[in-house]
């Protein structure tokens, strides 16, 4: 993962970080932690959508070639409905409230704007 998308991790964790403590000081424990599931899941999610878009984008044209797109369609189409099944899973058998866990999700668009806007836009010289 780059510099940027380092910086837009951390910044949804930070940001699922302060809406978490929002939800435990104004609502209690139990939004409190349907927050942090969101931001754990917002974050998950980011992560693993920038190790899908990093394998599909290859360094060499012989690497572009040789990778399968078919595979990689597959791949991303399994974490969706992985992270869609978690979520209903967790407010199914009532382990997180449903509003407080999408205050936790807001982590995701919050903190990728964050990120976008604080991210070296610097280009690189080559040597």
């Amino acid at each position: 993962m780059d510099r940027r998308g380092r910086t837009s991790l951390l910044a949804v964790g930070a940001t699922g970080g302060v809406l978490t403590l929002a939800a435990f000081a104004f609502f209690g424990s139990r939004a409190g932690l349907s927050a942090a599931a969101g931001a754990a899941l917002a974050a998950g999610n980011l992560w693993a959508w920038a190790r899908i878009v990093a394998a599909l984008l290859p360094e060499g044209q012989g690497g572009a070639k040789s990778q399968s797109r078919a595979a990689w369609v597959l791949v991303a189409t399994l974490k969706v409905l992985a992270w869609v099944a978690l979520a209903w899973l967790l407010m199914r058998h009532g382990l997180v409230e449903p509003a407080p866990m999408l205050v936790g999700l807001l982590s995701l668009p919050i903190g990728i704007a964050i990120g976008s806007l604080v991210s070296d836009r610097s280009i690189a010289e080559d040597p």
